[in-house]
């Protein structure tokens, strides 16, 4: 892995094993991972006491207790992951988008953008300081910042100040490639995702099945014939064929509606399983389903992977929440709520 600095001029090391091995004055070459530390002038950290939020909902509830220390209208605003006291970086959008022009131009493809300050050891009282060209990097137990060094002194203060170098931690303490400036990655299916996908289809047209066959029957007198049909659709999503469970779950939504049924958890059914099965790390461990309360998906593999699941199907506009948590044989299993909109 490469580090690249950008202040005070370009600079690289290269990491191995977490030990620098080479170093270099200007740009490093193109086509290798790098990791870019970013000025840790035009960076504001703050540590803040948050619990385990989406990476979403951790940088609003940072917003807000901010407060008026945002100094920018809209900035870049990045938590660390984890809970509890933790970094939290805030920084102009320009400079972003200055930075990622900037290494564009060097045909530099970058890894991470970490502030500098968090590339250096976190000292347990004091400071690690790295001093160079008349600036100082410093970084405290909950605190980080670059300055000239007048006023580093000042902030530093009768504290003590050890000398130190960056490292490449493992993982990274803050990445500020997250939100909208998130790379932009083309999906690629995880191996037996189709297969995946056709058993959680398959399990819930059972239960839209056993959800609105009553407005089937209550449609049709002749059940007998709607069975037969439900039976049709259903039979390609068993597990001996890897087939299109999206296109066979049109066809029962459509011939719900075509017989009177409203359908509601056929709405939900598709987008709930896309959601899942593009998650390897989630799997589903319950599912219930009633026309008033909606689709309830009990998320096995963790809080953060169901409010993911619960932040991917909002972005699709559809109405999803993320319920309580209960401890279950093999960790946790979280209710995420669906309903149609």
């Amino acid at each position: 892995m490469i580090l690249l600095r950008l202040a005070p001029a370009p600079a690289w090391q290269r990491f191995e094993g977490g030990r620098m091995v080479a170093s270099g004055s200007g740009w490093p070459a193109a086509g290798e991972p790098v990791v870019v530390a970013v000025p840790g002038e035009a960076v504001a950290l703050h540590w803040l006491d948050l619990p385990d939020l989406a990476p979403r909902q951790a940088a609003a509830a940072a917003r807000l207790m901010l407060g008026d220390r945002v100094g920018e209208g809209d900035p870049h605003i990045v938590v660390a992951a984890g809970q509890g006291l933790r970094p939290v970086a805030v920084v102009a959008r320009a400079a972003m988008a200055g930075w990622l022009a900037e290494l564009a131009a060097q045909g530099i493809d970058a890894a991470a953008l970490v502030p500098e300050p968090l590339l250096l050891p976190a000292p347990a009282s004091g400071w690690h300081v790295l001093a160079e060209a008349g600036r100082v990097v410093a970084r405290g137990a909950d605190a980080g910042f670059a300055a000239e060094a007048d006023l580093a002194a000042l902030l530093i203060g009768d504290a003590p100040a050890t000398p130190s170098a960056f490292v490449m931690p493992d993982p990274l303490p803050l990445n500020l490639l997250a939100g909208d400036f998130a790379p932009a990655t083309r999906w690629q299916p995880p191996p037996g995702l189709a297969r995946r996908a056709g058993l959680l289809a398959a399990l819930l047209v059972g239960l839209w099945v056993a959800g609105d066959t009553a407005a089937l029957l209550r449609a049709r007198a002749a059940a007998s014939a709607a069975d037969d049909a439900v039976l049709a659709l259903t039979r390609p999503l068993l597990p001996a064929g890897e087939h299109d469970g999206a296109a066979a779950l049109a066809e029962l939504k459509a011939l719900a509606r075509a017989r009177g049924a409203d359908g509601g958890l056929a709405a939900l059914a598709g987008p709930l399983t896309a959601a899942i099965a593009a998650r390897p790390a989630a799997s589903l461990a319950s599912l219930s389903y009633t026309p008033a309360g909606g689709l309830v998906a009990g998320v096995a593999g963790g809080e953060a992977e169901a409010r993911a699941l619960t932040e991917a199907l909002t972005a699709q506009g559809l109405m999803a929440r993320t319920g309580l948590t209960r401890a279950s044989a093999d960790g946790s299993i979280t209710d995420v709520t669906l309903v149609r909109p």
